[in-house]
């Protein structure tokens, strides 16, 4: 595989895995989220015909963020020399990321939201999207280090 493209299928396998955590956390307990639809129906003012404008931006930004990790990897000591590395690191951007977009949403979505099912956020969706994140980021970082070889 062409080393450009190695980012752009991390992040596309990234967003399918943290989509299906999201709508399946029940098993650790915390709620099952439709980020790709209040991500679409922030476009198109209503939640059902959200899905297909959410699925391309968030796949969009997956890909985006992938290609943000791995420049952000370079900077890393010693990048090249553990396969552990890339995913560790990945892990924690991920983590970081989560934290950064739940501020985001606790503050500018969920208080603007133009559907009222968005409009609100409870502490168990903060820590869905936090953990759907950090699994974001492992799954760029263990694709980072596969695809690279």
């Amino acid at each position: 595989m062409p080393d450009f493209l190695v980012p752009a299928v991390a992040g596309l396998c990234g967003v399918a895995v943290m989509t299906f955590f999201l709508r399946r956390a029940r098993f650790l307990h915390l709620p099952e989220t439709q980020m790709v639809r209040a991500i679409g129906s922030y476009v198109t003012k209503r939640a059902d015909n959200a899905l297909l404008p959410g699925s391309i931006a968030h796949a969009a930004a997956g890909i985006v963020f992938a290609y943000i990790y791995r420049y952000l990897l370079t900077t890393v000591p010693d990048y090249g020399e553990s396969v552990a590395t890339p995913i560790v690191v990945c892990s924690i951007m991920g983590l970081v990321h989560g934290l950064i977009v739940t501020l985001f949403l606790v503050i500018a979505v969920a208080q603007y939201h133009p559907v009222k099912q968005f409009q609100r956020l409870d502490p168990s969706d903060m820590a869905a999207h936090v953990i759907a994140h950090l699994t974001y980021g492992a799954t760029v970082g263990v694709l980072l280090v596969l695809l690279s070889f």
